[in-house]
């Protein structure tokens, strides 16, 4: 049991300096060795006064001391101590117990009054307590401190977390759990288990468990399926956050987003999914959510297949749109094409905005009325695929002959190209092979390549036919591919730059 407790003492001490005051020069040798083995910051001081000014210069936040020392005896001491700081926990230790001492004791606030010869299982445990005392008062004033710098957590279930358990939670957590302590929380609850499985949400897996996952990526928003003690299914989203300057303790919030009926989302088997999706309101409700949560999105665009993704924060949302602070280069891009596509990790899908409302460069927001979530966006692109430059040129054969029409690459990445043909061969159709020839500069060096390909998608224009294809081609033709690739990103960031772009 000691031993059990000097472990916890040591564990919780790192941060905690131990001073100890002692005249008698045997006896403070010898309990040094002692402290030394259950706190890493033992300091020492023989009188009173040095002990005052040990403090001064140490700031330990634990005291022992004996009473009757020359040139300033205990009391004294702690009495000047505490005028500097009342939180102090000071243990005295004394061969005298005259009522006096014990009242002057009281008076004081000492934590602990033992009595010399002093037994080892006592001090110890007497320590142990103080220990939990200081660590009980910072985390709860760390809980403070975190729900003033974060005003929209007052409403939330919030709880803080050290070393994986809950330490403190606060009183919208005991009742949604509807218990009145932590400890019977952890008598009625299996903390892994917590998060019921669902589809996209967070929940303990092989992987690991929730509070590992969830610490791990502070900050993140994670969609949550909670029961709470009335036996019903609540979702909730769930943030956590690191507490600045204590390591291995975060804060957990949990907002109750059930009555938004948003659940549909994330079921592909729901018959409401496709209706919501299509419900502008349904994004505005996520969107509030990343503005409640202190959250950014992502904006997604492209310049002839250059990605272009910046942060943007939500500045206001009504019932009917949303008003979004971006960077220049996303406005300057913004204005070229007209419309974008936002992402999040909250989001069950990414949102497409097919026009925007507004664009204002002064305050460096855009308006977006015309919203919807989409199942598939040019966001999910597992290849970059690149408008090629003028200097290339490209033939495609079908059944060993070559089309005798004006062929044009329109993009192409490492497994697939789009061609632009002006009329469709004779028999052509989805999984047809054919023969592709590119001819192009890397670094004015020109190069070319052959490979055979499959139809996968043919799109019908006015004049002509767009020819989606796939190919695979040996590893020296695909770091050629990749060369190129990589080379006319660098180009297209260099002519995007250049661009003159007014509204």
């Amino acid at each position: 049991m000691v031993s059990d407790k000097i472990r916890t003492i040591k564990k919780l001490s790192t941060d905690i300096p131990l001073l100890y005051v002692e005249d008698n020069i045997g006896l403070c040798n010898n309990m040094k060795k002692l402290l030394e083995r259950v706190n890493d910051n033992v300091i020492i001081a023989n009188d009173g006064e040095e002990g005052y000014k040990k403090f001064l210069e140490h700031e330990p936040k634990i005291i022992i001391t004996d009473i009757n020392m020359p040139k300033m005896n205990g009391f004294k001491m702690i009495k000047k101590i505490q005028a500097i700081e009342p939180e102090c926990k000071t243990l005295i230790l004394s061969a005298h117990d005259e009522k006096e001492h014990l009242h002057a004791a009281i008076n004081l606030e000492v934590f602990r009054y033992l009595n010399k010869p002093t037994k080892i299982p006592e001090l110890i445990d007497a320590i142990y307590d103080t220990v939990l005392s200081i660590h009980k008062e910072e985390n709860r004033r760390l809980f403070l401190n975190q729900l003033q710098n974060i005003f929209n957590y007052q409403n939330n279930i919030v709880v803080m977390m050290f070393e994986g358990n809950f330490i403190l939670p606060n009183q919208r957590f005991l009742e949604f759990f509807g218990v009145d302590t932590l400890d019977e929380f952890n008598e009625k609850f299996d903390m892994e288990k917590l998060l019921l499985e669902h589809k996209e949400f967070l929940y303990s897996s092989d992987s690991g468990t929730w509070y590992e996952q969830a610490i791990k990526n502070s900050g993140t928003l994670f969609h949550t399926k909670i029961e709470n003690h009335e036996g019903i299914k609540r979702h909730l989203i769930l943030k956590s956050r690191d507490v600045p300057e204590k390591k291995g303790h975060y804060i957990l919030s949990l907002d109750d987003v059930t009555e938004l009926n948003l659940m549909a989302l994330f079921d592909s088997e729901s018959t409401n999914n496709d209706n919501m999706a299509q419900d502008k309101m349904a994004v505005i409700t996520f969107m509030q959510i990343v503005r409640n949560n202190s959250a950014e999105v992502k904006i997604h665009n492209f310049y002839k297949g250059l990605t272009i993704v910046n942060p943007a924060v939500l500045v206001k949302i009504t019932d009917d749109e949303i008003v979004l602070k971006t960077v220049n280069s996303q406005l300057k891009i913004l204005q070229l094409t007209k419309f974008t596509t936002i992402s999040s990790e909250i989001f069950p899908q990414s949102v497409v905005c097919k026009s925007i409302y507004n664009i204002d460069n002064d305050n460096q927001t855009i308006t977006i009325k015309d919203m919807q979530f989409s199942q598939r966006t040019a966001t999910d692109r597992k290849f970059i695929r690149l408008e090629p430059g003028e200097k290339q040129s490209c033939s495609l054969f079908y059944k060993e002959i070559k089309f005798t029409t004006e062929t044009t690459i329109i993009d192409i990445s490492e497994v697939s190209a789009k061609v632009e043909i002006k009329a469709l061969p004779a028999g052509m159709a989805i999984d047809e092979k054919v023969n592709l020839s590119i001819n192009f500069k890397i670094n004015n060096r020109q190069t070319s390549l052959s490979t055979e390909a499959t139809v996968y998608r043919i799109d019908e224009n006015k004049r002509s036919y767009y020819l989606v294809i796939l190919f695979e081609v040996c590893a020296k033709d695909k770091k050629l591919i990749g060369e190129y690739i990589a080379n006319r990103q660098m180009e297209l960031i260099r002519e995007f730059k250049k661009l003159n772009i007014t509204q």
